[in-house]
């Protein structure tokens, strides 16, 4: 096996496609460059790539496949694949692109086949390419946004690829807040490159440059690369269908400076989640699958209702009429540190080390080999960093307006007030190591908690 290979297809390899991806597959680790010998037209090209990547996405979906436009002098495209070549006495192409300066768009998380071939018809067509990413609130009507990767990542990638796979194209990536971005701008764009579904969007530019007193720009339009996904019900390569298979998938490696050499048993892991996410759904499932729960609310009603060491702490911070028959009053506490944000850090402050205590206790005790400190507010209390992995659910804040307003019978202000007193999803999903979303049925919600348990148990624990 070799990390990065290169294969050559020639004119009569072009029917075996499938067969010589699938060949590559089993020799490259990582990313797998695509030569045609001899280099097509343009036309021809723009045919055969978008069936390259078809049955790149099918045949070695875990490769980085690329295929070269116009290669680098003295670049380095990895191991030549000898076997899987045949040679070609063809005469290579030479035509010069057909337009001067081209423009297209898009999100382009998790840059995917599909991307390649927008981005690849770019190259193909232009030697000069402006292309605009989506940034801000455009992204927030996406399924699963809140995965998308990092603007400035997402712009790298594409500037990348494009230097990557042709020789002396100027490319000038940049984010967009609009539809529009900087097609409607510049003066000398002569094409915009559209998908089926984007096809609107570009008569949507043409029509604004028309406005403005511009050259309208000629529209080509890609195909799709197609795929499949039965919950998001996507039939084509989507980053959305990309973000979804990471629901329940290890995100970034466990904190292993708490692993020992001997046992990993109990296997200690955060579950965390903002309101009406879910969390208590999935937390009752994995008690089902053998974990053991610490349920941090529970612990804390359990401090509240009679712990000596912890009710002196509470009345000596906030005085004695806030205990009650040995007892915290909660009613009293509360209209203490409710609207008291300097009292309620003085308050978090004695609550988190005493359920820290318990929890140590519990660990001690377990039996079993996962471990699950249940608690809401896990990450602000600074505890994403004691455990081995930090899991959290998250739905979007238009379904977790829904489900507590139905659920509580308060109005969407409300809600929206109580969703804002919280983490952000952004925050939370930041600092984990595994995120379930639970907008689908809770079958599928136990499919992506079950994934991440198993891989789990199969590959961080050792007793």
């Amino acid at each position: 096996m070799v990390e990065v290979g290169l294969l050559v297809l020639s004119r009569r390899a072009i029917p075996f496609i499938a067969e010589k991806l699938a060949s590559a597959a089993q020799q490259v680790r990582t990313r797998l460059y695509v030569r045609i010998d001899p280099q097509r037209s343009p036309n021809e090209l723009r045919q055969l790539i978008p069936t390259i990547y078809l049955y790149a996405s099918q045949k070695c979906s875990h490769l980085d496949v690329r295929v070269l436009l116009k290669e680098k002098q003295g670049a380095d495209y990895g191991t030549f694949l000898h076997e899987l070549n045949e040679k070609d006495d063809g005469i290579p192409n030479d035509e010069p692109t057909p337009f001067k300066h081209v423009c297209l768009g898009g999100t382009f998380d998790r840059l995917h086949n599909g991307h390649k071939v927008l981005l690849s018809t770019a190259a193909l067509l232009s030697d000069k390419i402006t292309c605009g990413v989506t940034g801000g609130e455009m992204n927030r009507k996406k399924t699963l946004y809140e995965l998308i990767e990092p603007l400035d990542r997402r712009i790298d990638v594409v500037e990348e690829f494009l230097k990557d796979i042709t020789d002396g194209v100027t490319v000038d990536v940049q984010e967009i807040q609009d539809p529009f971005g900087p097609a409607i701008v510049i003066k000398d764009l002569d094409c915009i490159i559209v998908s089926q579904e984007t096809v609107k969007g570009g008569q949507a530019v043409n029509q604004k440059r028309k406005e403005r007193g511009l050259s309208e720009l000629d529209i080509q339009k890609i195909e799709l690369v197609e795929g499949s996904d039965e919950i998001l019900k996507e039939v084509k390569l989507s980053s959305s269908s990309q973000r979804y298979q990471l629901l329940g998938s290890l995100l970034k490696p466990p904190n292993e400076f708490l692993s020992t050499t001997t046992s990993t048993v109990p296997y200690v892991i955060g579950l965390t989640g903002g309101i009406a996410a879910g969390k208590s759904s999935i937390s009752k499932f994995l008690a089902e699958n053998g974990c053991e729960i610490a349920d941090c609310d529970k612990i804390v009603h359990e401090l509240y209702d009679g712990n000596p060491k912890f009710t002196k702490a509470i009345s000596e911070e906030f005085g004695v009429d806030t205990i009650s028959n040995g007892t915290v009053d909660r009613k009293k506490l509360g209209s203490i540190v409710f609207q008291n944000r300097e009292k309620r850090e003085k308050l978090n402050k004695i609550v988190w080390p005493a359920v820290s205590d318990v929890i140590q206790e519990r660990i001690k005790k377990t039996t079993s080999d996962v471990f699950v400190i249940d608690a809401a507010l896990l990450v602000e209390a600074g505890w994403q960093s004691t455990v081995r992995q930090l899991w959290t659910v998250f739905i979007p804040r238009a379904e977790a307006v829904k489900r507590i307003v139905e659920r509580d019978g308060i109005s969407e202000k409300d809600a929206d007030l109580r969703i804002d007193s919280q983490l952000s999803n952004e925050a939370r999903i930041a600092a984990s190591h595994v995120v379930f979303c639970s907008l689908w049925e809770e079958k599928e919600t136990q499919r992506q908690v079950l994934k991440a348990l198993n891989h789990l148990r199969q590959n961080y624990i050792k007793k």
